[in-house]
């Protein structure tokens, strides 16, 4: 037979075995009669794949080999074997078999996704997610194929892609539960926490599983259900008692919500399953900080930095327990180091310009305080750092032209305003945010001073709102103190509140809102100004800011 012509006939052949269809008969592209060994090759594919429909792996494969042993050109024959081996977990010679079928025809649609799966279970995702969208663009369009690239998009964080292909997958495969998992997972990344919440329910309903227990508890305290969550990890913690990320999650959730002996508990728990996890020791150290056991917190840092020396993040915790307990120069150079392994890192340019800020060195806390915002825009608490530094700078700018300008008179010099603590939370030594899955707490805004208000009162719901939102609970705050403002609308301060929790939940419009409403009630508000600086800031309105800062400034003299 010409070689030209027994091409044609093999590719013909392929395409029709490709497609999922069996037959005994011979396709041929021309008048040509083919070869014996040709025939042979292409009866003994055909009884591989009826092995193949049986279940009779190991038959299948003997006859894809001895197809391919009659006519090497088989790609068919390739794509079947590869795809057996993969099933029965020979990944080396899968790989061999699945690469060489694709060569002889690249437009095996089955060929890329058995490839695809076996790339993802290797975790090369890229790679993955190539293989799978060409088994789509191939018009092999199956709900297994959108559910591995999902997999692969997920495990690169890509979330939204993976919402969207597990989403496809469901339309496709609508009773299999397990998707509704992966899914959920996905919205939990994405901060979609109902979404998520109602996916991982359905696939609870149908088996008791410890993993997703514990991602609908991250769920649930991502929407403030602090009470569920704990119900979801102890439930989580029955079931597998020694899951390391259960602990880690519920150890986060008793700090949030005070309960740092629980938390303490939890992460030590983690520790003794896990010994070499440096996120457990940072968490630890975090709680530990918080409850005045700075020797505490440095050890388990120090411990941190020993198992992952490339941490950014770990140098920036110790670098900040050396500060607290009054060793300048370490925590400077642990913060150098940090910046070092990640120039990128905005955390560590916040931390070292909130230690130079806490030094009284307000130039470099500027500075770096700059950088950090520049690299994460969103960082309220950067925002108010920066506020605060500057009117530290201008302070000190004003103090030194007040000298030149003005003899002495001998009066007595009064110590500088202190700023607000909204605007200020540097006050103290920083804190590197605890590895947890649950975010760390920004710092509240400040409470009025109350007295023992009435709970139905306008003084007791902002009371309530004010207590809700040191706890981190912003959301949760809102209702309390827009009560307290549908019975007093004249109370600067309960505006003033509302509109930092808005700020805090990153609503800066509804913020400035709230706070233009309490300067025109208080125009001498100095928190409230400071306040919008940062909202306006936030926002993309840089002049706005500044006008708000000085005047701010002003209102301190």
């Amino acid at each position: 037979m010409h070689r030209a012509t027994r091409r044609r006939t093999r590719i013909i052949v392929t395409m029709v075995i490709t497609a999922g269809v069996a037959t005994a008969g011979w396709c041929a592209a021309s008048e040509a009669t083919p070869s014996a060994s040709a025939k042979k090759s292409h009866s003994a594919l055909v009884r591989g794949q009826r092995l193949d429909e049986k279940g009779r792996r190991p038959e299948a494969i003997a006859a894809y080999t001895e197809a391919i042993d009659d006519d090497a050109g088989d790609a068919a024959a390739w794509s079947g074997r590869g795809r057996d081996y993969l099933a029965g977990g020979d990944d080396a010679k899968a790989l061999v078999d699945l690469n060489e079928a694709l060569r002889l025809e690249p437009g095996d649609a089955l060929a890329f996704a058995a490839r695809g799966d076996l790339l993802f279970s290797r975790k090369e995702y890229e790679s993955a997610i190539k293989d799978y969208s060409s088994a789509l663009y191939l018009n092999l369009k199956r709900g297994e194929i959108f559910r591995g690239r999902g997999r692969a998009y997920l495990a690169l964080g890509k979330d939204e892609l993976a919402v969207a292909d597990l989403t496809e997958a469901l339309k496709l495969r609508p009773d299999d539960i397990e998707l509704h998992q992966e899914r959920g997972k996905a919205h939990t990344a994405l901060g979609q926490y109902q979404d998520a919440i109602e996916d991982l329910t359905l696939w609870l309903s149908r088996k008791p599983d410890s993993d997703a227990l514990v991602e609908r508890a991250f769920a649930y305290a991502g929407l403030g259900g602090y009470p569920q969550a704990l119900d979801d990890l102890n439930a989580a913690l029955r079931l597998k008692p020694d899951n390391q990320e259960g602990l880690r999650v519920r150890g986060a959730i008793r700090d949030r919500i005070g309960d740092k002996d629980g938390a303490i508990a939890d992460f030590t728990e983690a520790i003794r399953l896990d010994p070499s996890d440096p996120r457990v020791y940072l968490a630890r150290a975090a709680v530990y900080a918080r409850a005045g056991k700075p020797q505490e917190a440095l050890a388990d840092r120090d411990r941190a930095v020993q198992l992952d020396p490339k941490s950014a993040e770990a140098y920036v915790a110790r670098g900040d327990s050396y500060h607290q307990l009054g060793a300048h120069d370490k925590g400077f150079a642990d913060h150098a180091t940090a910046l070092k392994l990640d120039p990128k890192y905005a955390p560590g340019w916040q931390a070292r310009g909130s230690a130079y800020y806490t030094m009284g060195r307000y130039d470099e806390a500027l500075a770096d305080l700059t950088e950090a915002l520049k690299l994460d825009p969103s960082s309220v608490e950067t925002a108010q750092l920066i506020a605060a530094t500057q009117a530290k700078v201008d302070q000190v700018v004003a103090a030194a032209r007040s000298k030149e300008s003005v003899p002495d008179t001998g009066s007595v010099t009064l110590p500088d305003t202190a700023p607000s603590q909204a605007a200020a939370p540097a006050a103290r030594a920083p804190q590197a945010p605890a590895p947890t899955p649950v975010a760390a707490v920004p710092t509240p805004a400040p409470a009025a001073t109350p007295g023992a208000a009435e709970p139905d009162t306008a003084s007791g719901f902002e009371e309530r709102g004010r207590h809700l939102m040191k706890e981190g609970r912003y959301a949760d705050a809102l209702r309390p103190l827009t009560e307290s403002i549908q019975l007093d609308s004249k109370a600067a301060p309960a505006y003033n509140a509302r509109g930092y929790a808005h700020l805090m939940l990153k609503q800066y419009d509804a913020a400035i809102a709230d706070f233009n409403k309490a300067i025109r009630l208080q125009p001498r508000y100095q928190n409230a100004y400071i306040n919008r600086a940062v909202a306006r800031r936030l926002n993309g309105d840089v002049a706005g800011a500044a006008a708000d800062q000085a005047l701010a400034h002003s209102q301190a003299h």
